[in-house]
């Protein structure tokens, strides 16, 4: 299991998807419940590159007809599908319930070789859903490790054709479809058509697999397994002696050899698979495995929604109920405390304070305030190219005696000073050419 990629559809039909469960190369099956979170169900989604061929509809939607004409025993009932409509947006799909268990490729990979009752009634099992299917003249062609499911109380059959047991599926041009099986039969090779015999050669590859934890004629070059196939007789030397007659004749090169399905189911388990596995049929390992599973399926909670959605949903709701005023007094958080003490002047920018501009505060020192550049500091200490450096002496000269600055600020270089009125100069007669000063130091003539 794992969690949801971005691409992945969020709901099917009625269903809200959990995460993904497992992968094939035709589908993807998702985990997902219905209207009650308790209704767990596995949707198996086919894979839109291979959905929008023709050819590749036909032959999903075949299987799963095939899979409800099965339904009961050793294969779980579908429970719901898409319509073929407009409404369906083109996806192919299936749900089935949910039943905790693991794959043979799976157990194998957790536990190794199975001991040789669970090979039995995985075999059992496994030959009696066979004789149902042969007896309406149909061949499986479902049958792999990945599609074997090792349930608490049984086996199950999850693939019922070619697309659901492929190792590969590619669209070509033209809308062809190319599906590789990954177990072949000799007069597969030969280009016979697969028949019932062809789903018993293929159980007695998962036998031997579930015996050994290796597949017989799978060892050694992939461009020579056609070959191992067709001529090679398998080594089965792992397998237990009293499985090891029934597994060679299940192998046997000639279709004709191979017992059919009912004799197999017969000679596994007299009783039947289910009369068999009563009391648990499992090692402790695979049991705690599958418990654990259904355990972590148990608590998945649906994925909560995107962040903007979340937001733009807030948002909605609190603009759709109206706001009282004792809501907004409320919700008003209080001023903050005044500071017992008057903060500090702020200090003035350094290149006014370096050219000798007054300031209330302190003047600041280049590189005193973290947020001017390098270079502002710079020109404020006297290191810029284009400027002079400053001179103290200049700036602080003395102020002639009586002298009173101008309302007016001063100017760039130095304060220019006036000379205060002379009483004596009052009852003089003043020359028409001389200005007088106007009541705010306008320049006024004297008519």
């Amino acid at each position: 299991m794992e969690a949801l990629r971005q691409d992945d559809p969020r709901r099917f039909g009625p269903y809200t998807v959990l995460g993904r469960f497992r992968e094939t190369a035709a589908a993807v099956q998702y985990l997902a419940h219905g209207s009650a979170p308790e209704d767990l169900v596995v949707i198996t989604a086919a894979r839109p590159e291979l959905a929008a061929l023709p050819a590749f509809r036909r032959r999903f939607q075949a299987e799963s007809r095939t899979a409800d004409r099965l339904s009961g025993g050793w294969v779980e009932a579908r429970l719901d599908a898409p319509d073929d409509g407009p409404e369906d947006d083109g996806r192919l799909w299936t749900a089935s319930a949910y039943v905790p268990a693991l794959t043979l490729a799976e157990a194998v990979d957790i536990a190794g070789p199975l001991p040789e009752r669970a090979v039995r009634i995985l075999g059992a099992g496994i030959a009696e859903t066979l004789s149902r299917v042969h007896a309406t003249g149909a061949v499986l062609q479902g049958l792999a490790p990945r599609t074997v499911l090792l349930a608490e109380d049984g086996p199950r059959l999850t693939a019922f054709g070619p697309l659901g047991a492929a190792a590969d599926a590619e669209a070509r041009p033209g809308g062809q479809l190319s599906v590789r099986l990954g177990y072949l039969t000799p007069e597969q090779v030969a280009g016979q058509e697969a028949g019932p015999a062809s789903d018993l050669f293929v159980l007695g590859l998962l036998l031997a697999y579930a015996a050994t934890g290796s597949t017989p004629l799978a060892d050694g070059p992939a461009a020579e397994a056609a070959d191992r196939i067709a001529h090679t007789d398998p080594r089965l030397d792992a397998v237990p002696d009293e499985l090891r007659d029934l597994v060679a004749r299940c192998l046997a090169k000639d279709p004709a050899d191979r017992p059919t399905a009912g004799a197999v189911a017969a000679e596994l388990a007299l009783e039947g698979a289910a009369g068999l596995a009563k009391g648990g049929w499992l090692p402790a390992r695979l049991t705690a495995a599958v418990a654990e599973q259904g355990d972590r399926v148990r608590n998945l909670e649906a994925a909560p929604p995107t962040a903007p959605e979340t937001v733009q949903d807030a948002a909605v709701v609190q603009d759709a109920v109206p706001v009282t005023a004792e809501d907004s007094a409320r919700s008003t958080p209080p001023p903050a405390p005044l500071p017992a003490h008057p903060a500090p002047a702020r200090p003035r920018h350094p290149d006014r304070a370096a050219r000798g501009h007054r300031s209330h505060g302190p003047a600041a020192r280049p590189g005193d305030h973290p947020a001017l550049p390098a270079a502002r500091t710079a020109r404020a200490a006297g290191g810029h190219p284009r400027r002079r450096p400053h001179d103290p002496a200049r700036t602080a000269r003395p102020r002639p005696r009586g002298a009173l600055p101008l309302r007016h600020s001063p100017g760039r270089r130095e304060a220019r000073c006036r000379r205060p009125p002379d009483p004596a100069d009052r009852g003089r007669r003043r020359s028409r050419r001389a200005p007088r000063r106007g009541r705010r130091g306008a320049r006024a003539r004297v008519r």
